[in-house]
């Protein structure tokens, strides 16, 4: 399923993909579509309170990492599900502004996948 916002200054997709009990999710923007990290967050069962495990593929200095992990562990510790996120979003010199409606926007998407779950 498709998730799409578009801002004033880019446009963002999230993809979820169920694999059998996991989910993929391909994360990209407009500005510089590109595949800048993968995060894993693996649903830790035992737990008492919903918790993962994240492992992360991605060059240090690429902010495209902040974006595929929050949505990685967002995504498992709401559903329950291991989640793959591969992708990024990248624009150029944001300001805080600019990274507080990424994330937002982000967080709508997550809702609208957890509203459909459970529909």
């Amino acid at each position: 399923m498709k998730f799409h916002r578009v801002l004033l200054f880019t446009t963002i997709q999230m993809d979820i993909t169920p694999v059998g009990e996991d989910l993929h999710v391909l994360l990209t923007c407009d500005n510089m579509p590109r595949i800048g990290c993968t995060a894993f967050a693996r649903i830790e069962k035992d737990a008492d309170t919903p918790q993962c495990e994240m492992s992360i593929i991605s060059n240090d200095s690429d902010p495209d990492r902040l974006f595929c992990e929050y949505v990685a562990g967002n995504l498992a510790i709401k559903t329950g599900q291991n989640v793959l996120c591969t992708g990024g979003i990248f624009v150029d010199e944001p300001d805080e502004h600019m990274i507080a409606k990424l994330y937002e926007n982000v967080d709508e998407m997550i809702k609208d996948w957890t509203d459909f779950l459970s529909d």
